[in-house]
């Protein structure tokens, strides 16, 4: 069977530009994603070398030269300076320039001052290698937990880029055979260039393009477990973090949870509006992100309704941590600027084994008696349930 090389490479080039236009508008629609852009112009410099030199149409060989390796490794520069935004490692801003400066003049240098192709595939190929071998390095380094195997298979297809570039600049350098544009006369050499370009066109763009709606995913599920307000988790969130706590190797032995209600929430929108108010419910959260930790998880309940949830815990430090809840409170909305004798707050806790038979709501519905009890007795104090050492449950 014949492969059409020509229209192969257009095929090729079509399908890089198609990428480019589908990261322009995943730029346009989240400019706050870092290093789509690049990606964006590094997919439509490949595209466009592809299509302009890819079908052989040219028959100047250096001016195919310069529209082939100029904006080939353009593209490359693109994508790891893209792909370093991308993982939160920017590079300088000087690198750009830089990098583009050098695969220019090297092109020109080895394709009008000093025509050579071995010298002129042998550089350029090094130089591709370079930069394909960085960009798989960043994305194998820097992977995130929740798509890391999209980050595998992209580092895999670029250190694939990488290692056929490598391999086209050593057999060149080795080889008897006088070589011309291109390298005819090396026909698998060229075989595995190709495909590795169109693994990287045909397979890396649109992992690329997957790790973008990934991360995507992951906002739009912070967004859902979070506060706007506050940034504290809401229930949803919570939940998802309890859950977690219940199902790992190790569970904890037992929770507790603390329930924080406002004093007066509905007085102090009325008398002082609802931006006093928010700004009340804004200095809780501030709040509760100092006290809290990672076993002692912040969330807005609902309305002025707060929690903690707290996987390890003693009877002391339970009670500790609810009175710098209550104490910290006031101090917060006073020196705040919200209220002059500031706002205070009511506290109920409890805690219980997470043996067989437990159940959240349960355990919630305890520490809400509680904050009962803090209200009926006259508001801005703590009262509370617990467990002992012996993860029995016990009263205070």
């Amino acid at each position: 069977m014949t492969i059409d090389e020509p229209t192969l490479m257009m095929v090729l080039g079509a399908a890089s530009l198609t990428a480019s236009a589908m990261f322009f508008a995943l730029h346009a629609a989240a400019r706050h994603i870092a290093g789509v852009r690049y990606w964006a112009f590094g997919t439509l410099a490949v595209g466009f070398a592809v299509i302009l030199d890819g079908p052989r149409l040219i028959e100047n060989w250096q001016w195919a030269s310069l529209l082939f390796n100029i904006p080939l490794g353009l593209g490359q520069i693109f994508f790891l300076i893209g792909t370093a935004q991308f993982v939160g490692r920017p590079r300088p801003s000087w690198l750009l320039p830089v990098l583009g400066t050098l695969v220019v003049a090297l092109t020109l240098v080895f394709t009008l001052l000093l025509p050579d192709s071995v010298t002129r595939i042998a550089t350029l190929s090094s130089f591709q290698a370079g930069m394909n071998g960085l960009t798989a390095w960043l994305l194998w380094r820097h992977r995130e937990a929740r798509s890391r195997y999209a980050y595998a298979v992209a580092a895999a297809v670029m250190l694939g880029q990488a290692a056929s570039a490598l391999a086209q600049a050593l057999v060149v350098l080795t080889t008897p055979v006088a070589i011309t544009y291109a390298a005819p006369e090396l026909p698998l050499v060229n075989i595995v260039t190709w495909v590795a370009t169109m693994s990287n066109i045909l397979i890396g763009n649109w992992i690329l393009f997957l790790l973008v709606m990934l991360r995507f995913v992951g906002e739009l599920r912070a967004v859902a477990g979070n506060d706007a307000l506050t940034g504290l988790l809401n229930r949803r969130g919570l939940r998802l973090h309890v859950d977690a706590l219940l199902e790992a190797e190790r569970p904890a032995g037992a929770l507790a949870v603390l329930l924080l209600d406002i004093d007066h929430f509905k007085r102090i929108n009325d008398e002082h509006g609802h931006e006093a108010g928010d700004k009340v419910l804004a200095l809780m959260g501030e709040l509760m992100r100092e006290l809290g930790g990672p076993h002692a998880v912040p969330c807005r309940w609902g309305g002025e309704e707060f929690c903690f949830v707290v996987d390890q815990f003693s009877a002391r430090s339970l009670a500790e941590l609810a009175e710098q809840a209550r104490q910290g409170f006031q101090r917060a909305t006073q020196t705040g600027s919200v209220l002059a004798a500031g706002a205070t707050v009511s506290i109920g806790y409890a805690a219980m084994a997470t043996g067989p038979g437990f159940e959240f709501s349960r355990l919630v519905a305890l520490a809400d008696v509680q904050l009962y009890r803090a209200k009926h007795s006259g508001r801005n104090r703590v009262c509370g349930a617990g467990v002992d050492e012996a993860a029995a449950e016990f009263t205070i």
